[in-house]
C-alpha cells in the first residue's frame, strides 16, 4: 500500500530538503499545458500548474533544473517560498489524485 501524504509533510519536506524545492518545481512546470509552458503563462483557469502570479519565475526555474542546474543562494530561497504556495497540489500529486 502507497503511503498517503498529508499537505503538513509535504510542507516540511519543502522546507527542509532543497531537492524537493526542485522536485516541486517541476511538478508543477509539468502540470502546466503546453501552451503554458511555451509562454511561460497561465491562460487555463483550472487551479493546476502555477498561478498566473508565478508562471514567469517558476517557468524560468523549472526549466533551469530541467537544464541539469540547481538552484542556490536568492533563487533556492524564492523557490521555497515560491513552492509553498503549491503544497496543496504536491499532496494530491504524491497521492497520485492528480
Amino acid at each position: 500500500m502507497d503511503k498517503k501524504w498529508t499537505e503538513a509533510e509535504i510542507r516540511e519536506m519543502l522546507q527542509q530538503s532543497n531537492r524537493a524545492v526542485e522536485r516541486g518545481i517541476v511538478a508543477i512546470y509539468k502540470r502546466q499545458t503546453e501552451s503554458e509552458q511555451v509562454a511561460e503563462e497561465t491562460r487555463v483557469l483550472n487551479k493546476v500548474g502555477f498561478s498566473a502570479f508565478h508562471a514567469k519565475r517558476g517557468t524560468y526555474y523549472a526549466k533551469w533544473i530541467q537544464s541539469g542546474k540547481n538552484l542556490t543562494g536568492n533563487h533556492l530561497e524564492k523557490g521555497r517560498t515560491l513552492i509553498l504556495h503549491y503544497a496543496g497540489q504536491l499532496t494530491k500529486i504524491s497521492n497520485k489524485e492528480l
